[in-house]
C-alpha cells in the first residue's frame, strides 16, 4: 500500500494539518505530506515542523501551504537497492552542506519525477540482523538444521510446523530425526538462544520468513504445490513492509514469481516495493547438514537487488561464500540441476547393471574396468537403485516449469527416475534365481535385511524412498523379513511389518537370504565364517554395494554370492 498523503501547493495550511494523522492510508506514518503538481511531480514537503515554524512566523493556517513547504526535498529514483539508495541519499545530503540523518521522510519517484511513494530513512538504512526475527516454515530435515545454524549464529529465530506432534517433540529438545550433531546442538541452544518452535507464527512479530517446506510429486509425478501454498498464505496474513521471504523449498522454475508472489501480495503490499522475495535453495546433504550449511556456497537469487542484499546479510552469518545469480528462476534451477544431473549419472550406472543380469557380469568390475587409468570418464558406480526424498522427486520438478513459453518438456528426469526409482524389483528378481537354482519357496525365506535408511554414508535414519523399503512392500512375506539397521529406529521397522534385529549375528540364524541394502560402515563388519555357519543351506548374500569380496563369499560351497549384473552359476548340492 502506497502513502496517499498528497496534496496541491494551493491548499490551505489547515487542510493540509487534516491530513497528517497516522493512518493506513499513510501507512502509519504522522506529520508529513507530499506536494504535487497537476500531472503527479513532486513540488515539495510538508511536515509537522514545517508547521510549527510557518506558525512562529504568524503564518495563518488557511494561507497556503506552498509558504510553509520545503520545496526542495530529498527525491530517490524507485527501483534502487537500499545500498543504491542510502548513497543517493548521502550524495544529496552533502551537496546541500548537511547530514543526511536530518531526512527522516525520502520520496520515491519515477524516471518522470512524479511520486510513486514515501518511506521513512530508517527502513532503507541497515537494519542489524541480529535485531531481526527470522521464522522458517517446515521443521524437517531441511528447516530443522537452518534454524539450528541460524540460531547457533546468535540470530532470534522461530521454527514453524503445522505438525503438533512435531513441535511439542521440539519443544522437549528432541529432533524428530537422525541428524549428525543436532540433538546436541538443541541442548546447547536451549541454555544460549533457544528456537521457539510454534504451530502459529502469527503470534510473533516476524522480519524475515523463511519456507522450508516439502514440494512432493503426486502419484501422477506432477508438483504438489500444497504445502508451499499454505505456507505462503500464512506469511502473507501477517506480511509488513520491509519483510524478507525467503524459499528453500524445491520448486519447478517459474514457481516464485508466478505462484508465490502473487499469494504474498494478497497482503497488500508490493514485492520490490514493500517487501523482497528471494530464492536460496538448500544443497545439503543428510547426515552432515550441519557442516555443509557452513561450508557449500549458498545460492542466492533475488526479485530485485535489495533482495538479493537482505538475503546475502543473512547467510553471511553462517556461511563465508555467496554466489549471486541473475534472478529468482535461475536459482530454482539450480538446484534442480544438481539433483537432476545426479541422479541422471546414477541412472547410467544402474542401466549398465540391467544389461549386466543378461550376461551374469558383474557390474561392479565391468565400470571399474571402463574407469581404470582413462582420463575422461569416471563412470559411478551402481546401486540396487536411487532413494531419497530429495532425488527421488526433483529430476520430475525439474520437467515443470511455469510459464515455459518454447514450450519444451525435459526428458532426463523422467528417464532417470525411470530406471533409478525400480531398482528394488532387480533385487527381487535376483531373490527368484536364487530360488529357482536352489528349490526353496520364496514366500517362506528367512530373510535378513541390512541397510533400510536409503543410504548408509553420510549415516541417516530417513527412510523416504528408501530402495529397501521399497523391497520390503515387494516381497511376499514381510514377517519372515529381519532387519538391522545402525541407524533407523524399531518403530520405524515394525512399522513395515518386519522384525528388528539388535545383534546383527542374531539376525544370520536360519537365514536363507541377506541382503545389503545401504552402503553404511557397519553393514560389512561382522564375522563372516560365523555368520554362515548359523544359516540354512544353500544361502544367498546380495552385496548391493560391493562392499564383500565376491571370492571369498563363494568358497563357501553352499553361498550364493550376488550383486548387480551378477549371481554364482553354482548349483545347489
Amino acid at each position: 500500500m502506497k502513502f496517499k498523503a498528497l496534496v496541491k501547493s494551493e491548499m490551505s495550511i489547515r487542510e493540509v494539518i487534516g491530513l497528517m494523522a497516522s493512518s493506513e492510508e499513510n501507512n502509519y506514518i504522522a506529520g508529513v505530506t507530499v506536494v504535487v503538481d497537476n500531472d503527479s511531480r513532486v513540488a515539495g514537503i510538508v511536515t509537522d515542523g514545517d508547521v510549527r515554524r510557518g506558525l512562529g512566523k504568524n503564518i495563518s493556517i488557511d494561507h497556503p501551504v506552498s509558504l510553509i513547504a520545503n520545496t526542495s526535498p530529498i527525491l530517490v529514483k524507485v527501483g534502487l537497492s537500499h545500498q543504491q539508495m542510502r548513497q543517493d541519499i548521502i550524495r544529496q545530503a552533502t551537496l546541500r552542506g548537511t547530514n543526511y540523518q536530518k531526512f527522516n521522510q525520502i520520496i520515491l519517484v519515477n524516471d518522470e519525477g512524479k511520486f510513486h511513494d514515501l518511506i521513512l530513512l530508517s527502513e532503507i538504512i541497515d537494519r542489524q540482523i541480529e535485531d531481526l526475527v527470522v521464522a522458517v516454515y517446515g521443521m524437517g530435515f531441511v528447516g530443522l538444521t537452518l534454524a539450528s545454524v541460524l540460531a547457533n549464529a546468535g540470530l532470534m529465530v522461530v521454527g514453524v510446523d503445522t505438525n503438533s506432534a512435531v513441535i511439542k517433540k521440539l519443544q522437549g529438545g528432541v529432533p524428530t530425526f537422525f541428524e549428525n550433531g543436532l540433538e546436541s546442538m538443541l541442548d546447547s541452544l536451549a541454555q544460549s538462544n533457544p528456537i521457539h518452535f510454534t504451530e502459529n507464527p502469527e503470534k510473533n512479530n516476524v522480519d524475515i520468513h523463511i519456507v522450508c517446506v516439502g514440494t512432493p510429486v503426486d502419484e501422477n509425478k506432477n508438483p504438489d504445490f500444497s504445502c508451499v501454498i499454505r505456507a505462503s498464505e500464512a506469511i502473507a496474513r501477517k506480511l509488513k513492509k520491509n519483510d524478507l521471504v525467503i524459499f528453500r523449498s524445491t520448486l519447478p522454475v517459474g514457481s516464485s514469481r508466478h505462484l508465490i508472489i502473487p499469494i504474498l501480495e494478497k497482503s497488500g503490499l508490493t514485492v520490490g516495493t514493500d517487501f523482497f522475495v528471494s530464492f536460496a535453495p538448500e544443497r545439503t546433504v543428510e547426515g552432515n547438514a550441519l557442516e555443509e550449511l557452513r561450508i557449500l556456497p549458498q545460492i542466492i537469487g533475488g526479485y530485485d537487488k535489495t533482495s538479493y542484499e537482505l538475503t546475502t546479510k543473512l547467510f553471511s552469518k553462517i556461511t563465508n561464500t555467496i554466489v549471486e545469480v541473475e534472478s529468482l528462476e535461475a536459482a530454482e534451477m539450480v538446484k534442480l540441476l544438481n539433483n537432476t544431473y545426479r541422479d541422471l549419472v546414477f541412472s547410467f550406472a544402474n542401466e549398465v547393471s540391467s544389461i549386466c543380469e543378461d550376461l551374469n557380469v558383474n557390474a561392479f568390475k565391468l565400470i571399474e574396468a571402463a574407469n581404470e587409468g582413462y582420463p575422461r570418464n569416471p563412470i559411478p558406480m551402481p546401486s540396487p537403485g536411487v532413494g531419497g526424498i530429495c532425488l527421488a522427486k526433483d529430476p520430475y520438478l525439474y520437467t515443470h516449469s511455469i510459464n515455459n513459453k518454447n514450450g519444451y518438456r525435459p526428458i532426463l528426469g523422467v528417464a532417470s527416475r525411470s530406471i533409478n526409482s525400480m531398482g528394488h524389483m532387480g533385487v527381487l528378481e535376483k531373490i527368484k534365481k536364487f530360488c529357482a537354482k536352489t528349490g526353496k519357496d520364496i514366500t517362506a525365506l528367512k530373510i535378513l535385511l541390512i541397510g533400510l535408511s536409503f543410504k548408509g554414508v553420510p549415516e541417516t535414519s530417513d527412510i523416504r524412498e528408501s530402495i529397501a523399503a521399497k523391497l520390503v512392500e515387494a516381497l511376499p512375506n514381510p514377517a519372515n523379513i529381519y532387519i538391522k539397521d545402525f541407524v533407523v529406529g524399531a518403530e520405524d521397522i515394525n512399522a513395515l511389518g518386519c522384525r528388528t534385529v539388535n545383534d546383527i549375528m542374531d539376525g544370520f540364524v536360519d537365514a536363507d537370504v541377506v541382503l545389503v541394502m545401504n552402503n553404511h560402515p557397519l553393514n560389512s563388519r561382522f564375522n563372516i565364517a560365523d555368520a554362515f555357519k548359523s544359516m540354512n543351506k544353500p544361502f544367498m548374500l546380495f552385496d548391493g554395494w560391493n562392499m564383500f569380496n565376491q571370492q571369498q563369499i563363494e568358497n563357501f560351497p553352499e553361498a550364493f554370492y550376488a550383486t548387480l549384473g551378477y549371481l554364482s552359476e553354482r548349483r545347489s548340492t
